[in-house]
């Protein structure tokens, strides 16, 4: 696991961080969708909201958030830290799947071809840490998670990274 990642928290909590703050917090059209749906708010924006919670105290404007709620924000930071960690390993193997080297993800992450690869090794099993899905979005809202799934199968003829081991890949540049 990268040195950088929170473990992955259990998805009820998730749900549980979520529906706890978006009541407390959700303005506009995310309290209208909490309403009348429960649609929690999205993650960020709940994370957001203690934030500037936080420093309207600060400033002597608002009341600090209670710690359920920082706890709650830090509960649903560990679920976009994990989702993003699994969406970067996913494009990580469409890239190779698409036919970019080592070398060529290096080049755009500025890294070191050594250190592309180290990062993906580390992201590689959050793949199968268990998620907590984030809210849907907005109706009306279109996104590539709609789109039929044969579009997401990698082609037949190439492998993707998962199927792969160290001796695939030779040595990186610089080696």
């Amino acid at each position: 696991m990268p040195s950088t990642s929170l473990p992955a928290p259990v998805p009820a909590r998730v749900q549980e961080a979520r529906a706890y703050l978006t009541p407390r917090y959700a303005t506009g059209v995310d309290e209208v969708l909490w309403e009348a749906r429960e649609r929690p708010m999205p993650d960020r924006d709940a994370i957001d909201a203690i934030i500037t919670a936080s420093a309207r105290a600060q400033r002597g404007t608002a009341d600090h958030p209670g710690l359920v709620e920082v706890a709650a924000a830090l509960v649903v930071l560990g679920a976009v830290r994990l989702n993003l960690d699994q969406t970067e390993a996913r494009l990580l193997n469409t890239a190779q799947a698409s036919g970019m080297s080592f070398d060529q993800i290096a080049a755009i992450f500025g890294l070191s071809a050594e250190a592309a690869l180290e990062r993906y090794r580390q992201l590689k099993p959050r793949l199968d840490e268990p998620a907590a899905p984030p809210p849907p979005p907005l109706p009306g809202r279109a996104t590539a998670r709609d789109e039929p799934n044969w579009l997401h199968r990698p082609t037949v003829d190439q492998p993707i990274w998962d199927e792969l081991d160290d001796e695939d890949w030779g040595t990186c540049a610089g080696q």
